[in-house]
């Protein structure tokens, strides 16, 4: 019968001496575990022997880490948090899934895509209570108490997890009113002179490739919002031309409530997000999950 792998023990060892450095000394972290403060020393001994550094000083009064044991206990801490949310999971699992999830995402998009999946989410899980913030602004999430966020574009915060749940291609748009006043552009050079509906308010130029090459075409027009429903009125009601992503404009070019502009011209697609901290409960991670399967789900059936 093969030896039993010492990984075992080290991962032992290193969930012990996260208890420790979370309950402040060796004898609170024993009473913790349920262990004597004997058997919390010789595992953290080992663990030292193992790695070849003190990983803390400490006396009969008093704990401190070193510098490499303020390292490794930020990896120890994980290990022991993926333990008790995989723990916590499960047991959600045995039962009927319960609990309470913050999220937030834009009026427009989350009402077009996000909404539909929330409801589904409903239905399954019916014991989970949703808050659900339908706001355009990037709010702070910890401050919030927000778990998750929908948000577009790329993540500015490293600290956060961003997993993409959509890449939407996108377009110039206008009414067919607004072409009737201002002939279509031909060129990128014509198109800078035309009306815009700028969105967002921080907009000033758009990167086209045109014949192989990127070209930068300054924005300009009397409607400025910071409403994705917004720009999309204006549009459709003449005001100006829009880079549109396709889960808007699509129906819309086929009814001929739309037309593209400069259909030759390729736009950046349109990433959009699901974000949240590093840590997250069981139900946020429940809906998480839930969210990015029905965002592949409906991808792979267009």
């Amino acid at each position: 019968m093969s030896e039993p792998s010492p990984i075992l023990d080290e991962l032992r060892a290193m969930a012990v001496f996260a208890t420790v450095v979370r309950s402040g000394s060796f004898a609170a972290g024993a009473r913790a575990l349920g262990l004597t403060r004997a058997v919390v020393s010789h595992h953290i001994r080992a663990l030292e022997g193992k790695l070849g550094v003190p990983l803390a000083q400490r006396s009969t009064r008093s704990f401190s880490l070193t510098p490499a044991g303020e390292a490794f206990r930020v990896h120890c801490e994980r290990l022991l948090d993926e333990a008790n949310d995989g723990i916590r999971g499960m047991e959600l699992l045995r039962a009927e899934p319960r609990g309470e999830v913050r999220i937030t995402c834009s009026h427009h998009f989350g009402s077009k895509r996000i909404l539909p999946a929330l409801l589904a989410f409903r239905r399954r899980y019916p014991a989970i209570r949703l808050h659900v913030s339908m706001n355009d602004a990037n709010v702070d999430l910890v401050q919030q108490g927000i778990e998750l966020a929908v948000r577009a574009g790329p993540l500015a915060d490293s600290s956060l997890v961003a997993r993409r749940l959509v890449r939407e291609p996108t377009m110039l748009c206008a009414s067919p009113a607004y072409l009737r006043r201002y002939r279509a552009p031909l060129n990128a050079a014509e198109l800078e002179q035309h009306r815009w509906v700028v969105y967002p308010p921080s907009q000033r130029g758009l990167t086209l490739r045109l014949d192989g090459r990127e070209t930068q075409v300054a924005v300009r027009g009397d409607v400025v919002t910071d409403s994705a429903a917004s720009r999309l009125a204006f549009v459709l009601a003449g005001e100006g031309i829009a880079r549109l992503p396709a889960y808007d404009a699509a129906a819309l070019l086929a009814s001929g409530e739309l037309v593209r502009v400069l259909p030759e011209a390729e736009t950046a697609a349109l990433d959009i997000y699901l974000v949240h901290s590093q840590r997250i409960g069981p139900s946020a991670r429940l809906l998480r999950d839930f969210l990015l399967d029905a965002a592949r789900e409906e991808t792979h059936g267009a």
